[in-house]
């Protein structure tokens, strides 16, 4: 064996299907590993896999499958045919995997990572439930929505166990909650469950039912072992159903736990107050919870706890049905945690009132633990929000009315809730006694998330700032999909995973959620037409930022369909949020007029609609045809590496009639901006909103940089953001590609903190946020949710943007590196990519500008210095200067390692 060296490190981030614990797996695994390396210019040139079935079997090197050496560079989705052949539904294995650099030396083999090939679950599962009185028939319960329960003692020896699974989904609750149950074991918060179902599952006449997968090894006890449920429900359907799998030492798999009537069940209606009464928004209702201590088993998730509990009800009806498939999660599961943030506080507002400000919003329930002088009753509000006066806005301006009652015990007082809500403030009135400040403590509901994936400062606090609320953002809207906000609709939105999923690029490098969030809206569009596009635009980058065909490869015809306007669009159904009678995957029609050579109907433009500084509709609008003419190159680009060469020229082709017919027929060269429509006539609606040239803009609908100028300097608005803190994302992303960073950097850094301003200065100081909101501030919409990640542009604005790290090659093999800082003169980031951490750290100085750059092993990143002097200087890590070429266009291209470089 080659003798290893520490120059070389083992590789990192061990990754299945963009996945830390994989339970998706079937035919063919995608495996992902970080290289690491203290040499320059260190690349890959083979990797060596190895496979067992337990963990043991992997460090006595007994090997099921072995690779050998794979002559390669890749360490993003990587496959391997022979090993497929090997898989067997069900099983554990447990991989290895050490490289081989282009200096001569050899890795140690990294830590292990574990993945389970996904198999059928049960032919028909039977779940459990707790009737409201026991019964002997197929009653079922008046009440019931919500339920303790409990399994059978299992006397477990964790020696003899190599990994504990637990397996869970429920049903009977709402499609759009993102959680029927809280799973627990041995006392201990294992997560939350199960994902949201899919209907139209891979554009098939059924529905995705995903069942969660999670591993609870490290929970396991020697001796007396019990999995505890907390379900929520309010169908006829409603059932939870779990079973508990250990991949044993000696290679069998034993199935020691399955819910059935052995279970224990606790009705929860008296627990939680539960009398048939909803807190609801327009679009959902969830069980208030007006938790009784009188009646809340404290404590009933220990393993010793005793009861008189009556045995489970199980629900004779099924629970998948005809149409319906049982399918895995294909994202990380979501957990609980505790918020404990630093900046925390509570006072008292009045006699036996007080005020818990968490330091930050969080999307979850409360976890507590206080103690009561005497029995009491205390109403709880919840909210967002602070009135005028100081207290809580329970009544949220998105719908939900956060107030409940509380009835204490005398002593301690010690329960969780389940119900998701958004909210930063708890205020209790009525309470006697003193409350101390970690009596009550958030229960977020988020994914796993890094907080060392993503960093950002600079010598502006403002733009720092903006950067956190947005990273905050995403780590807090983290669950089983992204949607729009959980405090309303809890529903997916193409448009807004534009900007949640390029946010999370830039501050996490968990992937899985995007390309989830993603697949989940192929099959499931909603009703802007524009919205429809973003699935190809975001499937192009999840192929860019993951470095994996396969989206792109099973989902091409779906994404050819998007292009097609939907049968029945006109008919909108503003209750529902969605067209009447659009055929969801089904066959539209080509909205391109060939004689005119664009595309007719409108897209959103802007929302609310006040926000679209008057934009006029006509049969042919500038915006809704720019994004098409983005989305035809796109899909031209698709169509190439998914080898649909007859399609490549059609939608090229596509792209450059509706630009050339876009300037010729809408663009006022004078003025340098564009018209917002043409009418069904040709008569052009000369009416120029920033909304029609920053759609252009953004879309690069122009034909030399003298026209983008002109573009930049109407989209620019005098340094004022205008239209809403959605759109905001096309106006700086088309700022900054047309080369007017600086522009971009004087909008985000508008110091004007006074109320209603439309900057992310009065966001953060007058509305107090700290999850981006759905608009300005409540008078652009008395509605608006202080949850909404649509308005985290600036998070990756500042990485993709102003810093201008984006992939060139998939999987970031090569990528850029742009710094346009403007009036900035000290910027340091950290964003993750497939192959690892990228830093640039950026200093301008009386004389001269540097540039520090981490890049990670096996890639390459393209230092565009834009109008520099020739006067460069590149030292290595060593401090060894090197002798680099610069291109004529000023770009400089560096290998993995550590540089400094120093331009004038």
């Amino acid at each position: 064996m080659t003798q290893t060296t520490q120059k070389l490190l083992m590789p990192t981030h061990l990754n299945v299907n963009l996945l830390s614990f994989a339970y998706n797996v079937e035919k063919s695994p995608a495996f992902s590993w970080w290289d690491h390396s203290r040499l320059e210019d260190s690349q890959q040139t083979a990797f060596q896999i190895v496979i067992s079935r337990r963990l043991h079997e992997l460090a006595n090197q007994t090997y099921l499958f072995d690779s050998g050496w794979v002559t390669s560079a890749e360490n993003t989705a990587v496959k391997l045919p022979k090993f497929s052949s090997v898989l067997q539904p069900g099983e554990l294995y447990y991989w290895q995997v050490r490289i081989k650099d282009n200096h001569g030396s050899v890795s140690d083999y990294s830590e292990p990572n574990k993945f389970i090939c996904a198999k059928e679950i049960v032919s028909q599962p039977k779940g459990i439930w707790a009737a409201k009185t026991p019964t002997t028939g197929e009653e079922l319960p008046k009440l019931g929505n919500v339920v303790f329960l409990r399994s059978p003692q299992m006397t477990l020896d964790p020696a003899d166990v190599d990994t504990a699974v637990i397996t869970a989904f429920s049903r009977g609750n709402e499609p759009i909650f993102a959680q029927g149950f809280d799973l627990f074991m041995n006392g201990q918060s294992v997560g939350v469950g199960s994902a949201r179902p899919q209907a139209d599952y891979y554009g098939r006449d059924q529905t995705g039912i995903y069942y969660n997968q999670y591993d609870v090894t490290e929970l396991i006890e020697n001796g007396k072992n019990v999995v505890s449920v907390l379900a929520t429900a309010s169908s006829a359907r409603k059932a939870f159903w779990g079973q508990l799998t250990l991949y044993k030492t000696d290679g069998t798999i034993e199935q020691v736990l399955t819910t059935d009537s052995s279970w224990k069940a606790l009705d929860g209606s008296s627990a939680f107050g539960d009398f048939g009464v909803k807190m609801r928004s327009l679009y959902f209702g969830q069980v208030s919870e007006n938790v009784d201590m009188r009646y809340y088993p404290q404590g009933w998730t220990s393993v010793d706890y005793h009861h008189e509990w009556d045995h489970a009800w199980v629900n004779p009806k099924v629970m998948v049905a005809d149409k319906e498939v049982l399918v895995p999660y294909r994202s990380e599961n979501t957990l609980r945690v505790e918020s404990h943030e630093a900046t925390k506080q509570l006072s008292q507002l009045g006699p036996q009132n007080y005020l818990l400000d968490l330091g930050k919003e969080i999307i979850g329930g409360v976890k507590v633990r206080l103690n009561s002088q005497l029995t009491q009753r205390v109403t709880i509000l919840m909210g967002e929000q602070l009135t005028d006066n100081g207290h809580v806005r329970h009544h949220l301006a998105c719908g939900p009315d956060y107030v409940e009652n509380w009835t204490l015990v005398k002593g301690e007082n010690e329960f969780t809730t389940l119900q998701m809500k958004n909210y930063r403030y708890i205020e209790l009135v009525g309470f006697q006694g003193k409350l101390e400040l970690n009596d009550i403590t958030g229960w977020a509901m988020i994914q796993p998330f890094s907080e060392s994936d993503g960093t950002f400062t600079s010598d502006n606090e403002l733009l720092n700032r903006e950067y956190e609320l947005s990273k905050y953002t995403i780590k807090a809207t983290n669950q089983d999909v992204f949607v729009d906000s959980q405090a309303r609709e809890r529903r997916p939105y193409e448009g807004d995973l534009l900007v949640n999923g390029n946010t999370s690029y830039a501050v996490s490098s968990h992937y899985s959620l995007a390309r989830h969030s993603l697949d989940y809206l192929i099959d499931n569009p909603t009703w802007p037409e524009d919205y429809r596009l973003f699935n190809v635009e975001m499937a192009w980058l999840d192929y860019l930022y993951t470095g994996n065909a396969d989206l792109l490869n099973r989902r091409y015809d779906d994404l050819k369909v998007k292009f097609n306007r939907g049968k029945g669009a006109d008919s909108f159904d503003g209750a529902s949020q969605d067209f009447v009678g659009t055929l969801r995957n089904g066959k539209g029609i080509d909205n391109f007029d060939e004689q005119v050579g664009l595309v007719t109907n409108d897209g959103l433009i802007d929302w609310p609609i006040r926000e679209r500084d008057g934009f006029v509709e006509g049969e042919y609008n500038t915006p809704f045809n720019a994004i098409y003419y983005g989305t035809y190159l796109i899909m031209s680009k698709i169509a190439k590496l998914t080898g649909h060469r007859t399609d490549v020229d059609f939608y090229r082709d596509r792209a450059n009639r509706i630009k050339h017919e876009l300037i010729s027929r809408l663009y006022d060269a004078e003025t340098g901006r564009f018209y917002d429509s043409l009418n069904q006539d040709l008569s052009v609606n000369r009416h120029t909103s920033h909304h029609a040239s920053a759609y252009a803009l953004c879309y690069g609908v122009y034909d030399n940089q003298e026209m983008a100028d002109k573009l930049s300097q109407f989209v620019a608005n005098n340094g004022q953001f205008i239209g809403s803190v959605y759109f905001i994302y096309f106006m700086l992303k088309g700022l900054i590609d047309s080369g007017h960073a600086d522009a971009a950097v004087t909008l985000l850094t508008n110091s004007d903190n006074r109320k209603d301003q439309k900057t992310f200065a009065a966001i953060l100081d007058q509305l107090k946020a700290t999850i981006t909101p759905e608009a300005w501030s409540n008078t652009y919409k008395p509605n608006l949710t202080l949850s909404h990640p649509w308005g985290a542009t600036p998070g990756l604005t500042i990485v993709q943007g102003i810093m201008g790290i984006n992939p060139i090659e998939a999987g970031f093999k090569t990528f850029s590196i742009k710094v346009r800082p403007g009036n900035l003169t000290n910027l340091r980031v950290t964003t993750p990519s497939a192959r690892g951490l990228i830093k640039v750290a950026y200093q301008k100085q009386a004389q001269a500008v540097q540039l520090k750059v981490d890049i990670p092993m096996n890639t390459k990143a393209v230092l565009d210095l834009e109008n520099q002097s020739q006067s460069i200087v590149v030292t290595d890590r060593a401090g060894k200067q090197l002798n680099c070429q610069i291109s004529q266009n000023k770009q400089l291209q560096l290998p993995s390692g550590q540089y400094e470089v120093t331009y004038r």
